[in-house]
């Protein structure tokens, strides 16, 4: 299996990093954020509530900005990213992964993680992908990973089943719909906890996250900036990424 080696993407901004600036937001100000809690542990829902590395993220910037918050679930992953662009709501969070194409329609915030394109199966009874000849691979629909798939199949000729999130795509695995499933790598890892003999054996693609907003939106996004920048000084951003993911 490739090895996952990730990168700390905050590194430099310790040469740039500077004191928040003097901006007083009024306490009445509301930041609405985009959110698709199906996809841990980035976020979901436990015991009812909102949990999750992003949602905790977002909700520091948020009060060192003086705003309050409103969440606004999308129901679909790819949903969340329209309803950024589009100004639905300020931002979205949801390991939107950075495209050349995303760029071209909205605005991205520094990037606050990577991970990698993981291939899932039980029990082993894989080695890598082009094993995968003849099945079945399940993808949560309108996702980076789709594309990613359609682009092995030129070489690999396996049939894509997709899912609405990834509880029904971890379901589907371990019932075996399906033989493997593409997703990212910490969910995959969230996953493989339950004990259920789930096993990682490709890291393929990498991608780098930023949180969205349309564009206009530059002076938020600029401000959003500055509280991670702070967040990565001070290190509570290391506190809050080291307490939902194991880094290799």
């Amino acid at each position: 299996m490739k090895k996952a080696t990730f990168i700390l993407l905050f590194s430099i901004l310790v040469i740039t990093s500077a004191c928040m600036g003097t901006k007083e937001y009024s306490e009445s100000d509301t930041l609405t954020v985009g959110i698709y809690p199906y996809m841990p542990p980035y976020q979901y829902y436990g015991n009812g509530n909102l949990k999750g590395f992003e949602i905790e993220l977002i909700s520091e910037i948020a009060k060192r900005m003086n705003k309050k918050i409103e969440f606004v679930e999308t129901n679909y992953k790819y949903g969340n990213y329209i309803a950024a662009r589009s100004g639905t709501v300020d931002v979205s969070i949801s390991a939107i992964t950075k495209t050349a194409s995303r760029e071209k329609d909205s605005i991205y915030s520094e990037l606050y993680m990577n991970s990698y394109s993981s291939l899932l199966c039980v029990d082993s009874k894989y080695s890598r992908l082009a094993d995968f000849e003849g099945k079945k691979i399940g993808i949560v629909d309108d996702t980076v990973y789709v594309d990613h798939a359609e682009s092995y199949k030129k070489s690999v000729d396996f049939e894509i089943v997709k899912y609405y999130n990834y509880y029904d795509l971890n379901s589907a695995l371990l019932d075996g719909e399906v033989d493997g499933a593409f997703a990212d790598y910490f969910t995959c890892k969230y996953f493989m906890k339950n004990g259920d003999n789930l096993t990682i054996i490709e890291n393929t693609d990498i991608h780098y996250f930023g949180m969205v907003s349309s564009i206009g939106n530059e002076e938020l996004i600029n401000d959003m900036n500055e509280v991670l920048r702070a967040m990565y000084t001070d290190g509570s951003y290391e506190e809050l990424r080291l307490k939902y993911f194991e880094i290799e």
